[in-house]
């Protein structure tokens, strides 16, 4: 009968101990929530700020603040500014420009006007030289120092001084100075050769640069060769202007004043060298 007890005690035991597990995990989950609860309960929330109260307006626009109007506005008067300024600057450059530009044209009329000058006085020799006399050919002849024989045109040489000349009048200026210095060298000697050092002279105050320094070498180049050559007083004036426009003003005057000491008062040589003198003295 023991047997038997136990027999059901043990049956009973199975049947009700999944049970008891069974509770015993719920009586568990409720006491976990119960003392969670507990915790909230005894737990003090975290304190919220709440902002002031505030009489009604209107809150400011994040993208539009306060002070945005004023900011424009100096930003408007500083680029005012420095377009006024640059204006100015502009208008200044403009004004140096057009100064220049006044000296500019002042210095091409004062060439034009001496470059005139210059071309009225070859003239007027070319005039002289075609009217004295046989002409310029036959003028040649008259130099004192040179000996008959050295009187008589070498072989080729009227040709070629004809040649040179001819330029020298057809105002082709470069051509004429290349012609007398080929002249020269061919016919060092010749019966034209005071002739070709002074229009060599004479051109190199025309061309375009002029040579002031081998004018000066041409003319006394004849002046120290062919003293009493029919070309020495104008040889010698147009020394004394060579001179003083290489700033030697003493030695100009001193050519000038030779030339008006031997030659004519009354002679083209002379006149032109008191006008010289009474514009530059």
């Amino acid at each position: 009968m023991q047997r038997g007890l136990l027999a059901v005690l043990a049956g009973l035991a199975c049947c009700v101990g999944p049970a008891l597990v069974f509770a015993q995990d719920f009586i568990d989950v409720e006491a976990e929530r119960a003392r969670a609860a507990t915790a909230a309960e005894t737990t003090p929330a975290p304190a919220v700020a709440f902002p002031a109260s505030a009489p009604d307006r209107p809150p400011v626009e994040p993208s539009q603040p306060a002070n945005s109007a004023p900011a424009a506005t100096a930003g408007g008067s500083g680029n005012l500014a420095e377009l006024f300024y640059q204006l100015q600057v502009l208008q200044l450059e403009v004004r140096q420009l057009h100064g220049q530009m006044e000296d500019q044209a002042h210095q091409i009329r004062q060439l034009r006007q001496q470059s005139l000058e210059r071309y009225m006085d070859m003239d007027r020799r070319l005039s002289g030289a075609a009217g004295n006399g046989s002409g310029e050919l036959s003028g040649a002849a008259g130099a004192t120092s040179q000996s008959p024989a050295e009187a008589v045109a070498l072989p080729g040489e009227e040709d070629a001084y004809r040649a040179a000349y001819a330029l020298l009048v057809g105002q082709e200026f470069d051509q004429a100075v290349a012609a007398f210095k080929q002249f020269l060298l061919d016919y060092p000697n010749g019966r034209f050769a005071p002739n070709a050092y002074y229009w060599l002279g004479e051109l190199y105050l025309v061309i375009d640069p002029r040579d002031l320094e081998a004018s000066r070498q041409s003319f006394t180049l004849l002046l120290e060769q062919y003293p009493g050559n029919s070309k020495e007083a104008d040889a010698r004036y147009k020394l004394g202007v060579v001179y003083f426009e290489k700033g030697n003003a003493e030695v100009a005057r001193q050519h000038l004043d030779r030339v008006l000491q031997e030659q004519d008062s009354n002679s083209s040589v002379a006149k032109l060298t008191r006008d010289f003198i009474a514009e530059n003295y």
